[in-house]
């Protein structure tokens, strides 16, 4: 348990974020540490070669090779797409042993931000507008032959009316055997976390995880009550009903994301009369 411990103390070390005020290459000066991944710690620092702000995505030291491959695939993911409201790719190098990549910084609230600070509540009409502004999006990505593989709320940017995704670190080909991290056996429990596969169906499952949080947002918890269903908690139309049970997986699945689109613009059409 000691050498755990210990071993834990120096992982966390080695994965402590680069200060304010650094400077990474000799042009991007980090002004605050975004948020950290499973494989990469994100900065939003200023350019000083193009003046503007982007965000800097650094491979995280302990995971070594695992997390310079994953970086490396996500860079050349995001030069694979071209769609305005998907943050692109500025550039990738090498400094100081790690991997880092550049793309362009995006400003707004999360969809975690505006259900969990901002109190904003979702219902069903507002569910599918931002569902369906994203799946312009998820569609744009699976043309490309990739699945995105972490749609959650936390990777969904809106900016007054556009809606952008970010993220892409998990992002894989469709149907690729995952070569990039492979899980190690080993006797401790320090193990990389299993992933679903990289097929159309995991994003689709991962759109319907995120409809449920935004539908979550209006519930009232009934104090000391018995845990239910979200099928029992949730006050919803029989077409949400039904939508949900699919992408989760309960009733036939969706055949592909066009399909799913065009059924999610019928009920949200069918809900503004």
């Amino acid at each position: 348990m000691a050498f755990e411990r210990w071993r834990g103390f120096i992982r966390a070390w080695k994965d402590y974020p680069f200060p304010e005020g650094a400077v990474i290459g000799g042009q991007y000066k980090i002004d605050r540490l975004l948020g950290e991944g499973s494989y990469g710690l994100t900065y939003r620092c200023y350019d000083s070669g193009e003046g503007t702000l982007r965000a800097l995505k650094q491979s995280r030291p302990s995971k070594k090779a695992v997390g310079r491959a994953m970086l490396a695939r996500e860079s050349a993911i995001l030069q694979a797409m071209d769609h305005p409201n998907i943050f692109k790719y500025r550039g990738y190098f090498e400094y100081k042993g790690l991997n880092w990549l550049v793309t362009d910084y995006i400003a707004g609230k999360t969809l975690e931000d505006l259900i969990f600070d901002e109190q904003i509540v979702y219902g069903e009409r507002e569910c599918l507008a931002t569902t369906l502004k994203l799946m312009e999006l998820v569609a744009h990505v699976h043309s490309r032959g990739y699945v995105h593989l972490d749609l959650r709320i936390p990777n969904v940017i809106l900016q007054n009316e556009d809606l952008y995704l970010i993220d892409f670190g998990l992002a894989a080909k469709i149907g690729e055997a995952d070569t990039a991290q492979q899980p190690r056996k080993r006797k401790t429990k320090d193990i990389m976390p299993e992933r679903r596969p990289p097929v159309i169906a995991s994003d689709l499952y991962d759109v319907g995880q995120l409809m449920l949080f935004m539908l979550y947002s209006g519930y009232k918890p009934v104090r000391g009550g018995a845990e239910r269903s979200w099928r029992e908690e949730l006050e919803l139309s029989p077409g949400m009903l039904q939508m949900l049970s699919r992408l989760l997986g309960e009733q036939e699945a969706y055949p592909d994301t066009a399909v799913f689109i065009r059924e999610a613009g019928e009920l949200y059409k069918s809900l503004l009369r």
